[in-house]
Order: C-alpha cells, then structure tokens, then sequence
C-alpha cells in the first residue's frame, strides 16, 4: 500500500501591487457599495440611490484582508544613535487569509498576478 500525502489547501496568500492606487482595481470583489432604494414620487417605482463611497471589505467569516502597505526594511548602515537606515520596498503589500473555499476563486485569481514572488519568510504574517 501507497501511502499518498495530501496537501492542504492554501490558505494565506501574499499581495504585491504596484501601488495603493490600485487596490480597488485589484480587489474588486472585496468592496461593497451601500445603497438604498426609495419609492419615486412622480412615478411610483422604486428607485436604487448609490450611497457614498465603495469601501473595502477587510473582514468576513470567509477571509481576512491585511492592508500592509510599504514594507521598510534596514539597509545595513547604522545612522546616529545606532538607528538603522530603512528602504521601501518596491509595491503596496497586502496579505489575504482564507476560511474556508468560498472566495477561493477570487484570491486564487490575484494571485495568480500580483504575486512577486510569494515570500519565503514574510514582513507580516497572521497570528
């Protein structure tokens, strides 16, 4: 008898994008746009009004989204004081946790193009 060893499903997924500017480009499916619907009063049908700003959804039963943002990490050379000299990384860093499968589809498909490459040893991980 073969034994078969069965991998897990991957449940953490580390972003790169290029900039914060493209986060609502790139995570489409994570923002909600409120609304509320009214009753027209010249016509009597009712009526979708968008509310404010689409916004981000961070937190679900079904994932977790980390914004990090810019990952600063030291240069080698000691300022005054003993201070270490910080450089940005190239990108805006977000990190996204699974529960589950239910959007497994959706982080699957960002990664598949904003990840560069997945990090061996993260700035940022989940506790």
């Amino acid at each position: 008898m073969t034994d078969k060893i069965i991998e897990a499903p991957k449940t953490d997924f580390y972003l790169k994008l290029a900039s914060e500017d493209d986060m609502p480009t790139a995570l489409v499916a994570f923002y909600k746009q409120d609304y509320t619907t009214i009753v027209d009063p010249n016509t009597g049908e009712e009526v979708t009004q968008l509310e404010g700003s689409p916004y981000l959804v961070q937190n679900t039963s079904d994932y977790a989204i980390d914004v990090v943002g810019t990952i600063w990490k030291p240069t080698g050379v000691m300022l005054a004081d003993d201070i270490p000299e910080m450089k940005a990384l190239d990108g805006w860093h977000i990190n996204i946790r699974l529960n589950g499968d239910a959007r497994r589809a959706d982080v699957e498909a960002l990664s598949a193009y904003f990840v560069d490459p997945e990090p061996i040893t993260p700035s940022r991980v989940w506790l």
